[in-house]
């Protein structure tokens, strides 16, 4: 196998999984076991191929956690040739949601593997000269269970996945993040395993659906958001209300993700914007507090702020307390940037308004305080006066009469 895959994934956090890439890409996973006609499922495209499940039943977001914990501990004994992996029936219990072991989680970890085991899958290649040439493969060769020892089992990967698991077509996921996005919302965790294993450095554009209503698929080297979500898009707007609240839940457990649904010119059709940052807390360059980015985050579906933005909340939040600028950005409707603008600016004008007369006000009462200064000082002045000229009244000496 590739020495830096299993490096990496040895000496990576036992909370590391190891998901191999193509089937994290791949719209093999549903929401929940349902009953599904396969051949009404349309063929996607992956990596220029259609690729379609023929055979088996129907997997899910549950199966997926499973696999992956298996490929996990694969990986990290070495690919064995044998492509067998011994595990504890406990421990698959635990990997698909259950904390006892019993008859009933006994059942469904069997059926979680009876669905790997069925499943058939065909990727069809057209070569230049016309000719076509399809590969059917799976996942599980086959597996094992017993009661015995407290209840243990095996499984052995298919070639094909052990061939890739080899070659280092390997994606590292954070099992308690997967956990946390997929306990609240299914349909974002099955997005985000998506995501992780694509190059999210720059931003990514995705079509929500294959092609526009009653027109022809287009051609693509990845499946459509709504194939690989396994999403009914009969009624579109729906679609893009849902995958928009899958986003929403992916940025509140994930900073790093900056993900927006967006109308396409295209009639019924819209676009996933897609970037990841290195490390978390990179928006926050500007020392914007985490509340503000939050509300930021859930008013426009998960995009982050642009420098501009940034600049300018910093320079609001150097007047206004952070609990005032993100209650604006809650309220903020469809333009939540420009409502926190002109509610900055009305409660500026406000201020302003309130101050000018507040200073009218005080204006008026110190020139009618200065006016009844100036009468209590002429009073106090004629009182000054007539004292002054009593008292010289009072020291004349008498005249000849008076002697």
């Amino acid at each position: 196998m590739s020495a830096s895959t299993q490096g990496q994934l040895l000496a990576a956090s036992l909370v590391t999984l190891g998901h191999e890439t193509n089937l994290a890409r791949a719209p093999l996973w549903d929401i929940r076991a349902r009953p599904v006609q396969l051949e009404l499922i349309a063929p996607a495209i992956l990596y220029g191929r259609k690729f379609v499940q023929v055979a088996g039943q129907p997997l899910t977001v549950t199966d997926q956690r499973l696999f992956a914990e298996l490929t996990t501990l694969y990986v990290r004994a070495q690919c064995p040739e044998h492509r067998r992996i011994p595990f504890t029936l406990g421990w698959a219990a635990r990997v698909i949601g259950h904390d006892t072991l019993g008859g009933e989680t006994r059942r469904l970890v069997r059926a979680s593997l009876s669905r790997l085991r069925s499943v058939t899958v065909e990727s069809a290649l057209r070569e230049p000269d016309g000719h076509e040439t399809v590969l059917g493969w799976g996942l599980v060769d086959r597996y094992l269970t017993t009661s015995r020892g407290g209840g243990t089992g095996s499984v052995t990967l298919s070639e094909e996945i052990a061939h890739l698991l080899r070659a280092g077509s390997v994606t590292y996921l954070h099992a308690p993040t997967w956990d946390a996005i997929a306990r609240e919302d299914t349909v974002a965790g099955r997005l985000w395993t998506f995501l992780e294993a694509e190059d999210l450095r720059g931003v990514r554009r995705y079509s929500l659906f294959a092609g526009p209503p009653g027109g022809l698929d287009e051609e693509r080297n990845m499946p459509a958001i709504a194939d690989l979500l396994r999403l009914d898009w009969s009624k579109r707007r729906n679609v893009a209300g849902r995958v928009t609240l899958a986003c929403e839940v992916i940025c509140r457990h994930d900073p790093r993700y900056s993900l927006e649904l967006v109308k396409s010119r295209g009639t019924g059709m819209w676009r996933l914007e897609a970037a990841r940052s290195l490390r978390v807390g990179a928006p926050n360059s500007a020392g914007i507090p985490a509340a503000v980015l939050r509300a930021w985050r859930h008013a426009h579906r998960g995009r982050r702020p642009s420098a501009r933005q940034l600049a300018a909340l910093s320079e609001i939040l150097s007047r206004r307390p952070a609990s005032w600028v993100a209650a604006q950005i809650e309220e903020g409707g469809s333009d939540p940037f420009r409502h926190l603008l002109v509610a900055d600016s009305e409660l500026s004008r406000s201020r302003l308004a309130q101050a000018s007369a507040e200073e009218a006000a005080w204006g008026a009462e110190k020139q009618s305080l200065e006016a009844g200064m100036e009468a209590v000082g002429a009073i106090m002045k004629r009182i000054a006066m007539q004292s002054g000229a009593a008292q010289e009244i009072a020291t004349c000496p008498p005249g000849p009469e008076g002697r």
